[in-house]
């Protein structure tokens, strides 16, 4: 019996010491950096600009008494993160113009209109007592190559002329099946609450689905020595960095909880941004 239990004894003192593998080591020494959080909420656009590339056909009165208690439900889910901080897409140089906007709707001076700054940034803001909202929207290094928009287009006819025939059909066929889902959404978001709207285009399923339309197309004109798609997109991936990069500069390293809202074509670029940054701890859109 005493030998079992002086077996026992040694077993139990001569365990192996296991240690951190170099990558749990690695997220250590990082979690140690105080960071903010920051939630982003891809939305579509309440009052249609035109200006993306798929024009919706159903229009969503954003005014009406149901839409208005199913945006409040999205506020008060927003509301429960508590943001310090609220941003919205508007570019950064129009601070002002937002400054004096939002001062006016607190003062009682102003009706909000039917945009989704003002119906979830600027009453969230409100609700929060918050005295300010950040404009950090970007405009895009739209090329980087010194070129002409006619150089540029003469370009792109010539890639199309010589492309292969094959190749060009399949990318129209995958531009008719993105076409078809935002058909198929511009249908549910007539259909659904809001708030299960808002879920399912958040959704990172989704969102990377979407990004890939970007990654077609004159995306993939271009012969090995001239790379004109992926530079053409390059202004895109610019767009996001520049607003990203705006974000940074509003946050106070580890005292904020940012809110952005924004087009949701813009979510994939900037989830991955903030999942790799230094400076955010990533925060999501639930229902619970």
């Amino acid at each position: 019996m005493k030998t079992i239990l002086i077996l026992l004894l040694f077993l139990n003192f001569t365990k192996p010491i296991i240690a951190q593998t170099p990558l749990e080591e690695l997220k250590s020494d990082f979690d140690q950096i105080t960071k903010s959080e920051l939630m982003i909420l891809g939305t579509f656009h309440f009052d249609n600009s035109g200006l993306d590339g798929y024009v919706p056909k159903n229009d969503v009165d954003i005014m009406s008494n149901e839409k208005q208690k199913e945006l409040e439900e999205i506020i008060n889910v927003i509301k429960k993160y508590a943001p310090t901080k609220i941003a919205i897409e508007v570019n950064k140089s129009n601070q002002k113009w937002v400054d004096s906007i939002y001062n006016s709707y607190l003062e009682g001076n102003y009706t909000l209109q039917k945009n989704e700054i003002y119906q979830i940034g600027f009453r969230l803001a409100k609700l929060l007592g918050h005295k300010k909202v950040y404009a950090v929207d970007a405009s895009a290094r739209s090329y980087f190559e010194n070129m002409t928009e006619e150089e540029s287009n003469e370009k792109q006819y010539g890639f199309i002329e010589k492309a292969d025939p094959e190749a060009v059909k399949r990318e129209m066929f995958l531009n008719q099946k993105f076409t078809e889902i935002y058909q198929k959404e511009d249908n549910l978001k007539a259909q659904i609450s809001l708030l299960d709207y808002y879920l399912h285009i958040n959704d990172n399923k989704r969102l990377l689905l979407g990004a890939g339309h970007y990654l077609t197309g004159s995306f993939k004109m271009g012969d090995g020595k001239d790379y004109f798609g992926p530079d053409m997109a390059t202004s895109w991936f610019n767009r996001n960095l520049r607003i990203f990069h705006n974000l940074t500069k509003i946050q106070n390293s580890g005292e904020d909880k940012v809110f952005l809202l924004i087009g949701a074509g813009h979510v994939p670029i900037l989830n991955f941004l903030t999942t790799s940054s230094p400076d955010f701890d990533v925060k999501y859109f639930k229902k619970e």
